[in-house]
């Protein structure tokens, strides 16, 4: 069995200081329809996890503003940003392009075209995951 190296995670003055940089979709399984969009510097596993079990609508976000989200299932697609990238401008440009309104973040094409293809090929196997 071979070991990974450690992940090292700074915590200064009782603060975690993130260690990258994050875009993440949540997808209906059903519908293949977005849910939301979101970034963070933290784990996006954790992020998700904070989005439906936080009761704080600041970081429960999901919980908040998704009708019934405890009902439905989701698959949340996580893209690691490219250092330098700012994450607000990426999320934004994401969200335009999704809502067929974002041809004016041409600057961010390379990452968000990315993005919008894997969200595709994703809409496609789980489509045909659930068909009989």
């Amino acid at each position: 069995m071979t070991l990974s190296r450690p992940r090292v995670i700074p915590v200064r003055k009782g603060q975690v200081r993130p260690t990258g940089s994050w875009l993440y979709v949540w997808v209906e399984v059903g519908s293949g329809a977005v849910a939301y969009v979101g970034g963070t510097g933290f784990d996006p596993e954790l992020r998700a996890y904070l989005h439906v079990a936080s009761e704080d609508p600041r970081l429960g976000r999901v919980r908040a503003s998704v009708p019934h989200y405890d009902d439905r299932d989701f698959d949340v697609l996580a893209f690691a940003l490219p250092e330098g990238v700012d994450r607000g401008h990426a999320r934004e440009a994401l969200i335009a392009r999704l809502s067929a309104a974002g041809d004016d973040a041409a600057d961010l094409r390379d990452v968000t075209d990315h993005i919008v293809q894997s969200l595709e090929d994703h809409r496609g196997t789980v489509s045909s995951e659930t068909a009989y």
